[in-house]
Protein backbone atom coordinates (compact mmCIF):
# COMPACT_ATOMS: atom_id res chain seq x y z
CA UNK A 1 0.00 0.00 0.00
CA UNK A 2 1.34 3.41 -0.98
CA UNK A 3 -0.13 6.89 -1.00
CA UNK A 4 0.13 6.85 -4.81
CA UNK A 5 -1.94 3.66 -5.10
CA UNK A 6 -4.55 5.08 -2.73
CA UNK A 7 -4.62 8.34 -4.67
CA UNK A 8 -4.92 6.60 -8.05
CA UNK A 9 -7.90 4.61 -6.77
CA UNK A 10 -9.62 7.76 -5.48
CA UNK A 11 -9.07 9.40 -8.88
CA UNK A 12 -10.47 6.30 -10.60
CA UNK A 13 -13.60 6.29 -8.43
CA UNK A 14 -14.05 10.03 -8.95
CA UNK A 15 -13.86 9.69 -12.72
CA UNK A 16 -16.26 6.71 -12.69
CA UNK A 17 -18.77 9.00 -10.99
CA UNK A 18 -18.03 11.80 -13.49
CA UNK A 19 -16.87 14.22 -10.80
CA UNK A 20 -14.21 16.91 -10.86
CA UNK A 21 -11.87 17.28 -7.92
CA UNK A 22 -13.89 20.31 -6.84
CA UNK A 23 -17.16 18.32 -7.05
CA UNK A 24 -15.74 15.56 -4.87
CA UNK A 25 -14.32 18.06 -2.41
CA UNK A 26 -17.73 19.68 -1.97
CA UNK A 27 -19.45 16.34 -1.41
CA UNK A 28 -17.13 15.18 1.36
CA UNK A 29 -16.56 18.66 2.82
CA UNK A 30 -12.85 19.13 2.13
CA UNK A 31 -10.86 21.48 -0.09
CA UNK A 32 -10.13 20.63 -3.72
CA UNK A 33 -6.43 21.05 -2.84
CA UNK A 34 -6.79 18.15 -0.40
CA UNK A 35 -8.27 15.95 -3.13
CA UNK A 36 -5.46 16.96 -5.48
CA UNK A 37 -2.87 16.10 -2.83
CA UNK A 38 -4.38 12.63 -2.33
CA UNK A 39 -4.60 11.85 -6.03
CA UNK A 40 -1.00 12.86 -6.66
CA UNK A 41 0.17 10.61 -3.83
CA UNK A 42 1.45 13.43 -1.63
CA UNK A 43 -0.51 12.26 1.38
CA UNK A 44 -3.26 10.01 2.69
CA UNK A 45 -6.79 11.19 3.56
CA UNK A 46 -7.31 11.56 7.31
CA UNK A 47 -9.66 9.21 9.16
CA UNK A 48 -12.73 11.42 8.72
CA UNK A 49 -12.09 11.83 4.99
CA UNK A 50 -11.51 8.09 4.55
CA UNK A 51 -14.91 7.36 6.11
CA UNK A 52 -16.59 10.01 3.94
CA UNK A 53 -14.96 8.64 0.77
CA UNK A 54 -15.88 5.10 1.76
CA UNK A 55 -19.55 6.02 2.26
CA UNK A 56 -19.77 8.16 -0.86
CA UNK A 57 -18.17 5.66 -3.26
CA UNK A 58 -19.60 2.60 -1.46
CA UNK A 59 -16.24 0.93 -0.97
CA UNK A 60 -14.51 -0.13 2.24
CA UNK A 61 -11.79 1.88 3.93
CA UNK A 62 -9.57 -1.16 3.46
CA UNK A 63 -10.12 -0.98 -0.32
CA UNK A 64 -9.32 2.74 -0.35
CA UNK A 65 -6.05 2.12 1.48
CA UNK A 66 -5.25 -0.84 -0.78
CA UNK A 67 -5.88 1.21 -3.91
CA UNK A 68 -8.15 -1.44 -5.46
CA UNK A 69 -11.35 -3.39 -5.01
CA UNK A 70 -10.91 -6.53 -2.94
CA UNK A 71 -12.48 -9.97 -3.01
CA UNK A 72 -13.51 -11.92 0.08
CA UNK A 73 -10.46 -14.16 -0.34
CA UNK A 74 -7.85 -11.48 0.18
CA UNK A 75 -9.65 -9.01 2.48
CA UNK A 76 -8.10 -10.24 5.76
CA UNK A 77 -4.59 -10.54 4.37
CA UNK A 78 -4.79 -7.10 2.79
CA UNK A 79 -6.26 -5.59 5.95
CA UNK A 80 -3.27 -6.83 7.95
CA UNK A 81 -0.86 -5.47 5.36
CA UNK A 82 -2.61 -2.10 5.41
CA UNK A 83 -2.48 -1.88 9.20
CA UNK A 84 1.24 -2.65 9.18
CA UNK A 85 1.83 -0.15 6.40
CA UNK A 86 -0.13 2.58 8.20
CA UNK A 87 1.83 1.89 11.40
CA UNK A 88 5.16 2.01 9.57
CA UNK A 89 4.16 5.24 7.82
CA UNK A 90 3.15 6.79 11.14
CA UNK A 91 6.50 5.80 12.66
CA UNK A 92 8.32 7.21 9.64
CA UNK A 93 6.41 10.50 9.88
CA UNK A 94 7.17 10.69 13.59
CA UNK A 95 10.89 10.24 12.96
CA UNK A 96 10.82 12.85 10.21
CA UNK A 97 9.06 15.32 12.50
CA UNK A 98 11.64 14.73 15.25
CA UNK A 99 14.45 15.22 12.74
CA UNK A 100 12.90 18.45 11.47
CA UNK A 101 12.51 19.77 15.02
CA UNK A 102 16.13 18.88 15.80
CA UNK A 103 17.32 20.65 12.64
CA UNK A 104 15.27 23.78 13.39
CA UNK A 105 16.53 23.91 16.97
CA UNK A 106 20.13 23.44 15.81
CA UNK A 107 19.81 26.26 13.29
CA UNK A 108 18.20 28.49 15.91
CA UNK A 109 21.01 27.78 18.38
CA UNK A 110 23.71 28.46 15.78
CA UNK A 111 22.06 31.74 14.80
CA UNK A 112 21.22 32.96 18.30
CA UNK A 113 24.14 31.61 20.34
CA UNK A 114 26.64 34.39 19.47
CA UNK A 115 24.01 37.03 20.22
CA UNK A 116 23.05 35.36 23.52
CA UNK A 117 26.70 35.10 24.55
CA UNK A 118 27.26 38.81 23.94
CA UNK A 119 24.06 39.82 25.73
CA UNK A 120 24.75 37.41 28.59
CA UNK A 121 28.28 38.77 29.05
CA UNK A 122 27.04 42.34 29.16
CA UNK A 123 24.29 41.46 31.62
CA UNK A 124 26.70 39.53 33.85
CA UNK A 125 29.18 42.41 33.99
CA UNK A 126 26.34 44.85 34.66
CA UNK A 127 24.89 42.69 37.42
CA UNK A 128 28.23 42.06 39.15
CA UNK A 129 28.99 45.76 39.32
CA UNK A 130 25.58 46.38 40.93
CA UNK A 131 25.97 43.85 43.74
CA UNK A 132 26.81 45.25 47.18
CA UNK A 133 28.59 43.17 49.81
CA UNK A 134 26.01 43.81 52.54
CA UNK A 135 23.29 42.19 50.38
CA UNK A 136 25.14 38.91 49.96
CA UNK A 137 24.42 37.56 53.48
CA UNK A 138 20.66 38.20 53.14
CA UNK A 139 20.68 36.61 49.70
CA UNK A 140 22.51 33.52 50.98
CA UNK A 141 20.08 33.13 53.92
CA UNK A 142 17.04 33.35 51.64
CA UNK A 143 18.59 30.90 49.16
CA UNK A 144 19.50 28.41 51.91
CA UNK A 145 15.91 28.56 53.21
CA UNK A 146 14.67 27.88 49.68
CA UNK A 147 17.01 24.91 49.25
CA UNK A 148 15.98 23.54 52.67
CA UNK A 149 12.29 23.75 51.70
CA UNK A 150 13.06 21.99 48.43
CA UNK A 151 14.88 19.13 50.19
CA UNK A 152 12.15 18.73 52.81
CA UNK A 153 9.51 18.76 50.06
CA UNK A 154 11.35 16.06 48.12
CA UNK A 155 11.66 13.88 51.21
CA UNK A 156 7.94 14.23 52.03
CA UNK A 157 6.99 13.57 48.40
CA UNK A 158 8.96 10.31 48.51
CA UNK A 159 6.71 9.08 51.33
CA UNK A 160 8.45 10.42 54.44
CA UNK A 161 5.34 12.01 55.91
CA UNK A 162 6.78 11.38 59.39
CA UNK A 163 8.85 14.53 58.88
CA UNK A 164 5.60 16.36 59.65
CA UNK A 165 3.99 16.17 63.08
CA UNK A 166 1.62 13.20 63.44
CA UNK A 167 -1.42 15.45 63.95
CA UNK A 168 -1.00 16.65 60.36
CA UNK A 169 -1.90 13.25 58.96
CA UNK A 170 -3.74 11.48 61.78
CA UNK A 171 -6.95 11.22 59.70
CA UNK A 172 -5.29 10.59 56.33
CA UNK A 173 -6.24 7.27 54.70
CA UNK A 174 -4.25 7.57 51.45
CA UNK A 175 -0.85 8.42 52.90
CA UNK A 176 1.00 7.97 49.57
CA UNK A 177 -1.17 10.48 47.70
CA UNK A 178 -1.05 12.83 50.69
CA UNK A 179 2.76 12.66 50.83
CA UNK A 180 3.08 13.41 47.10
CA UNK A 181 0.79 16.43 47.14
CA UNK A 182 2.04 17.78 50.46
CA UNK A 183 5.65 17.32 49.35
CA UNK A 184 4.94 19.16 46.10
CA UNK A 185 3.31 22.01 48.05
CA UNK A 186 6.40 22.38 50.24
CA UNK A 187 8.67 22.20 47.18
CA UNK A 188 6.73 25.05 45.54
CA UNK A 189 7.52 27.21 48.57
CA UNK A 190 11.21 27.02 47.67
CA UNK A 191 10.61 28.89 44.41
CA UNK A 192 9.74 32.34 45.81
CA UNK A 193 12.45 31.92 48.47
CA UNK A 194 15.18 31.22 45.90
CA UNK A 195 13.97 33.98 43.57
CA UNK A 196 13.99 36.38 46.50
CA UNK A 197 17.52 35.26 47.34
CA UNK A 198 18.76 36.25 43.91
CA UNK A 199 16.88 39.55 43.78
CA UNK A 200 18.11 40.43 47.29
CA UNK A 201 21.60 40.88 45.83
CA UNK A 202 20.28 44.13 44.37
CA UNK A 203 18.14 45.16 47.35
CA UNK A 204 19.85 48.57 47.53
CA UNK A 205 17.93 49.50 44.38
CA UNK A 206 14.57 50.69 45.70
CA UNK A 207 12.33 49.32 42.96
CA UNK A 208 14.10 45.95 43.13
CA UNK A 209 13.63 45.84 46.89
CA UNK A 210 9.88 46.47 46.51
CA UNK A 211 9.54 43.84 43.78
CA UNK A 212 11.49 41.31 45.85
CA UNK A 213 9.27 41.81 48.91
CA UNK A 214 6.11 41.62 46.80
CA UNK A 215 7.19 38.42 45.02
CA UNK A 216 8.15 36.75 48.29
CA UNK A 217 4.90 37.74 50.01
CA UNK A 218 2.58 36.81 47.13
CA UNK A 219 4.49 33.62 46.35
CA UNK A 220 4.43 32.41 49.92
CA UNK A 221 0.72 33.23 50.33
CA UNK A 222 -0.12 31.19 47.22
CA UNK A 223 2.04 28.27 48.35
CA UNK A 224 0.65 28.28 51.90
CA UNK A 225 -2.92 28.36 50.57
CA UNK A 226 -2.15 25.36 48.38
CA UNK A 227 -0.54 23.57 51.32
CA UNK A 228 -3.62 24.18 53.51
CA UNK A 229 -5.87 22.98 50.68
CA UNK A 230 -3.94 19.69 50.47
CA UNK A 231 -4.03 19.31 54.25
CA UNK A 232 -7.81 19.77 54.43
CA UNK A 233 -8.38 17.56 51.38
CA UNK A 234 -6.65 14.52 52.85
CA UNK A 235 -6.83 15.05 56.61
CA UNK A 236 -10.32 16.55 56.76
CA UNK A 237 -9.07 19.47 58.86
CA UNK A 238 -5.90 21.47 59.45
CA UNK A 239 -5.01 19.37 62.52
Amino acid sequence: MTAKECGDFIAELRKENELTQKDLAERINVSDKAVSRWETGKGYPDVTSLVSLSEYFDVSVNELLSGKRLTDDNIKETADENLISVFEQAQKNKKQQKLQVAIYISILIVVLLPVLIIIGKELFVSMVTQIQTENIISAVISTVVGIALLIVGILIRKGNASILHSYHYKNVTDIDAYSKEMGSAVMFMSIPACINGFITLFAHIKIVSVISAALLFIGMIICVMHLLKVQIKYNGSLF
